[in-house]
């Protein structure tokens, strides 16, 4: 969505709209954007325990942190690293306890930048749901912090249709974007492409009872501040 937005305000190629940093380097007076996973990416492979807790390089930055339902994450990581990337071969009740994959991962990463949250020049807290629920708000708050403070209403309406499920996962089964991670692994397998679901609350089609409780046990005793 920034990507689309950046695009057709600044009169830039469509091919560069999901190089963020690319985009945001091109558009006057808009700050030079970084998507990074801050080492906790699958490829990567840290162990929650391994994963770093000093953020004093994103000093003198601004840092927008996005949040996500810990079991909607946790599916749709499982399908990532099984599916997609291959990084993965158990089942699913075994990727929610994994010290590499799991939920206790997740909620390590959350608590450090929770605890770290005053250490860049600004901090903007987004949450995956607010995208759905409330997507232009939360998309203008978005490039307001990015410091593209005069969005006309419709290139904010017309990014969030762009970006609807429906028309990426259109988008994706036609080879549309050239980048390999927003290509299906498996044309036949709707469950390894990149544009899967995207449902809020989605994870109860997946996880069982007792996967959904150890979730919910380790939320408590590692203390998740997000809700």
């Amino acid at each position: 969505m920034i990507g689309k937005i950046l695009c057709e305000q600044f009169k830039l190629p469509d091919e560069i709209m999901l190089d963020t940093y690319k985009v945001t380097t091109a558009a006057s007076g808009i700050l030079r954007t970084q998507l990074t996973h801050d080492h906790s990416s699958m490829n990567e492979g840290l162990r929650y325990f391994e994963l770093p807790t000093d953020k004093r390089k994103y000093a003198g930055k601004k840092v927008i942190l996005l949040t996500r339902n810990i079991k909607d994450v946790l599916v749709s990581c499982y399908f990532q690293a099984t599916k997609r990337i291959g990084k993965y071969d158990g089942n699913i009740s075994e990727f929610i306890r994994s010290d590499r994959y799991g939920a206790k991962k997740i909620i390590t990463f959350y608590n450090t930048w929770y605890q770290n949250r005053g250490v860049p020049k600004e901090f903007l807290h987004l949450k995956y749901e607010d995208m759905h629920n409330k997507p232009e708000a939360t998309l203008s708050q978005t490039m307001r912090f990015l410091g593209l403070y005069q969005v006309e209403e419709n290139l904010i309406r017309d990014a969030i249709q762009f970006a609807s499920f429906d028309n990426m996962k259109v988008m994706e089964k036609e080879f549309m974007f050239k980048e390999s991670s927003m290509r299906p692994a498996n044309v036949s397998d709707d469950e390894s492409f990149k544009v899967r679901k995207g449902v809020v609350g989605g994870y109860t089609s997946y996880l069982s009872r007792d996967d959904i409780d150890f979730i919910d046990k380790v939320k408590r005793e590692m203390s998740y501040p997000f809700e």
